[in-house]
């Protein structure tokens, strides 16, 4: 029988590693606010140990991103943009104004550079 969902522990542990170094934290600091052991963590992140969905429930919790950016495995473009989107609303939403405007205003000048530079690019 075919299953639509399917956990791929894999992916779990690299979205893990990924939001826990967003969040600037160590895996001892994830493992202690989490109540396992800093091994675990690590297992968990390098694909040799699977954790319950109630230790994936607290990891998003700590880390403050949603649970289904962990638990998606789909790798279509649209899940992987949608996966980005909700990685990148998790690191945003706790950010001040003036952070968030600080990044907008660097977004639009790595937009205008780029446009800029493709104007004078060798294919052209």
């Amino acid at each position: 029988m075919e299953y639509r969902y399917k956990l791929d522990y894999q992916v779990v542990g690299k979205r893990v590693k990924a939001a826990r170094k967003a969040a600037q934290i160590t895996q001892a600091e994830l493992a202690e606010k989490i109540n396992i052991s800093t091994n675990a963590v690590a297992k968990l992140e390098t694909n040799l140990m699977n954790v319950s969905l109630q230790t994936l429930i607290n990891i998003a919790n700590v880390l403050d991103i949603d649970i289904n950016y962990l638990l998606s495995n789909d790798d279509t473009t649209d899940s992987k943009d949608k996966n980005t989107d909700v990685f990148l609303e998790s690191l945003i939403k706790n950010l001040s104004m003036r952070d968030k405007a600080f990044i907008i205003h660097t977004i639009n000048g790595l937009k205008a550079y780029n446009a800029e530079g493709e104007k004078y690019s060798v294919d052209n």
